[in-house]
């Protein structure tokens, strides 16, 4: 296992600086935890708060601390979650939306939870996992401090409210952190089911197989027993997708559907790399939209320069795994129609989030800078999203 503070000469040997683990195997959880818990807190009063300053009555009747978090896809897999895929009263083109969260809605809300409660819950736990095992990643990897702070840029990611709203990237994350944390240690049959999370959540899923696939070949060990078990991971990962496909054969006659369903109800297909930044600069420059919308495009335009750089850093730092997973997601979202929810997207680029601890490991002041401009952002964000504005 090569650390993320190692040079790229010696593959084996830390740096000087690079700081042993802490060593404590309860910090991690208990970090994860903390910071869950606290940033929910910190975000609920805050989206509580401009529900007051922001409109004349004070929060909708019957509202109150969920309701203001159902929006946007939040209320869409919700009536996946109460209706099924091929209930009229879903969303039309809803198999865009990948099926696990909605199952694990439902099981909640079985159990006697309303809906939106049980989606902030499935986001609390997902969240203290994926934070948990990123913790991991950085103390391990990096030392020092590097597991906190890791967590805390993820924490407070310009588009952190999606790790509370009730929305898919948490568990998305849940899955694709410990996927690679076990990968990187060749533990393949431990990464088998977090990367069937992964995948079972989002679509790109996907783009984390190809990424953990390179971290088999970062690791060079090619004997047939590691070979094998990678193999057999991914193949493990890769089920949810085969079983959402047999359904989708099933209900609509196509495996792939999903992808009928991008276009169809998202206007998303698959387009030059040329073509689609120009569909999105067109979209800033038309008069005719909104002014927060030719906002939105034209930060879409900010976030797919910012995850370029992402893949660069990555590459340069010779992290082919990270760089396979950030680089296929990028590309699938720069060859769409235009450029739409990249900012989120890169909610899910969590290697980020590794390589920024190990820079301010280096230079604390760096640590203060982040946060000074992360946590204005993130809160930002809770407010746009609550009050009902597209954020992303």
């Amino acid at each position: 296992m090569r650390s993320l503070e190692s040079s790229p000469e010696q593959v084996e040997e830390p740096r000087p600086h690079a700081a042993e683990p802490t060593g404590d195997k309860f910090a991690p959880w208990r970090n994860a935890i903390v910071v869950t818990l606290v940033t929910r807190a910190v975000f609920f009063a805050v989206a509580f708060a401009a529900s007051w300053y922001f409109t004349s009555s004070g929060p909708s009747p019957g509202e109150g601390l969920f309701g203001m978090w159902n929006r946007w896809d939040a209320a869409l897999f919700q009536r996946v979650a109460e209706f099924g895929y091929t209930d009229p009263r879903t969303e039309p083109h809803a198999t865009a939306f990948f099926p696990l969260f909605p199952l694990l809605m439902k099981a909640l809300h079985g159990l006697g939870l309303p809906w939106v409660g049980a989606g902030l819950l499935i986001s609390t736990v997902a969240t203290i996992v994926a934070l948990g095992f990123l913790y991991r990643l950085a103390d391990e990897e990096i030392g020092g401090d590097a597991g906190r702070n890791a967590i805390l840029y993820l924490s407070f990611f310009p588009t952190a409210v999606f790790l509370v709203a009730p929305y898919s990237e948490a568990l998305f994350l849940s899955g694709a952190v410990p996927a690679f944390f076990y990968a990187r240690r060749a533990r393949w049959h431990l990464a088998a089911f977090p990367a069937a999370i992964a995948v079972a959540s989002r679509a790109a899923g996907l783009f984390v197989l190809f990424g953990l696939a390179w971290e088999f070949v970062r690791g060079k060990d090619f004997r047939l027993k590691t070979g094998l078990a990678a193999l057999g991971a991914l193949a493990a990962g890769a089920l949810p997708l085969l079983a959402y496909g047999a359904y989708l054969e099933r209900v609509k006659g196509d495996a792939f559907y999903f992808f009928t369903d991008q276009r169809l109800g998202w206007f998303r297909d698959f387009v030059g790399p040329v073509d689609s930044l120009r569909a999105t600069w067109s979209s800033v420059l038309n008069q005719g939209n909104a002014a927060n919308w030719r906002f939105a495009w034209g930060i879409e335009i900010v976030a797919a320069a910012a995850g370029v750089l992402f893949v660069a850093w990555a590459l340069a730092r010779r992290e082919w795994g990270f760089a396979a997973f950030m680089a296929a997601t990028l590309v699938a979202l720069m060859t769409s129609t235009w450029y739409f929810s990249i900012p989120r997207m890169l909610l899910s680029f969590f290697p980020v989030a590794l390589f920024l601890a190990a820079a301010s490991a280096r230079n604390r002041r760096l640590h203060e800078y982040l946060l000074m401009v992360l946590v204005p952002v993130a809160t930002l964000g809770v407010v746009v999203f609550t009050r009902s504005a597209w954020f992303y």
